[in-house]
């Protein structure tokens, strides 16, 4: 029997909560605060944590980032539930570093769904033969150093000169330094959660069945994508668009990813200054979504290798030129029953093109 900590300051909530999990076979316990709960996890260790994000005192994100730090306690699945719709309906839940949330009001069914995706996706991790270890280790050897190793270089030098020549330095410099250190973590996070939502929709695809995403969230997850990418790159004057949603069957989540890394494909690789225009409009029985810029662009040859990398997954960790953003977007793609198409030209700039089936 699984056992699954709440931890909640509304009592009768966590009470409803707790109930409900164990007329659905799982063992539930109640901390009515983060200080109770980071003892109570400690005690019990339970194998899912589902926690309030805003409680009096220290609140469902401090907790988080204590047990994260904890090696004990790192590798649990941490949800967090919030009744802020600035939480639920973006990415801003999951960049705390959780695993999933729930905005409330929610049901028991999706209660129930997301716990159970939760734990399974825990125990494919667990369970992961030495093959699929063997693959991800050549995929880390062969693409990962420069991806990993700059950003961490950057927060390890930054923070070595803040913490010896403290004295030394201006509040401006030391304010830039800081600047310098978070957006270098900010990089080397968004890295690890590509490469490691690479690998669980190769090995296994995913372990949560898809919900029904209306038009307004799958507008604002496109939204959401395209602006975090804008923001990263520093070009929010750069980026056109044009957004219409239509229902389709997608985790907001998932699509705001996808979008976020197809801008920021094509700010890698255009001048600033120059467009890149979003667009999402319903065409029929799709949802296309158009990424296109004025930039580099690829050869006839760069877009075959991709195209043949697309239908071997299995060689994909040697594909040289192309990051995990673009793979990974093929693969989020495909779990929408989707498909992703680009248009080239050297020179010139670059169209991608997602078409999802309207629900």
């Amino acid at each position: 029997m699984k056992t699954i900590l709440i931890v909640d300051d509304d009592v009768h909530l966590a009470a409803s909560l707790a109930l409900g999990l164990e007329a659905n076979g799982y063992r539930a316990l109640h901390a009515p605060n983060a200080t109770a709960g980071w003892e109570m996890a400690h005690a019990h260790l339970p194998d899912l944590i589902l926690s309030d994000i805003e409680m009096p005192g220290k609140d469902g994100r401090r907790l988080l980032q204590e047990l994260r730090a904890d090696p004990e306690l790192a590798g649990r699945p941490f949800v967090l539930m919030t009744g802020k719709a600035a939480y639920g309906s973006s990415r801003a839940a999951m960049d705390l570093g959780a695993d999933d949330f729930l905005l409330k009001p929610f049901s028991l069914a999706e209660l129930v769904q997301c716990v159970g995706a939760r734990l399974k996706r825990a125990e494919l991790g667990r369970r992961m033969d030495d093959g699929a270890i063997e693959r991800l280790r050549e995929s880390l050897r062969s693409t990962l150093p420069h991806e990993f190793f700059t950003p961490l270089a950057s927060i390890l030098g930054l923070s070595e000169l803040c913490r010896t020549d403290l004295e030394r330095l201006t509040p401006d410099e030391i304010r830039q330094d800081l600047s310098d250190i978070n957006e270098a973590g900010r990089r080397l996070h968004r890295v690890l959660r590509n490469y490691l939502m690479f690998l669980e929709l190769e090995s296994q695809g995913s372990a949560r069945p898809l919900p029904l995403a209306e038009g307004g969230e799958v507008a604002e997850a496109i939204e959401s994508g395209a602006q975090a990418a804008a923001e990263r790159h520093r070009r929010a004057g750069d980026v056109v668009r044009e957004v219409e949603g239509a229902r389709v069957r997608a985790n907001p989540v998932n699509l705001a990813t996808l979008t976020e890394e197809l801008v920021d494909n094509a700010l890698s690789y255009s001048r600033r200054n120059t467009a890149v225009e979003v667009r999402a409009r319903r065409e029929g029985s799709v949802l296309r979504l158009t990424v296109s810029d004025v930039g580099r662009g690829m050869t006839p040859q760069q877009l075959k290798n991709i195209d043949h990398y697309w239908q071997r997954p299995d060689e994909a960790g040697r594909l040289q030129g192309m990051g995990i953003g673009l793979m990974l977007a093929h693969r989020l793609v495909r779990t929408m029953g989707g498909e992703l198409r680009l248009e080239s030209q050297e020179g010139k700039g670059t169209l991608a093109q997602v078409n999802l089936p309207v629900a």
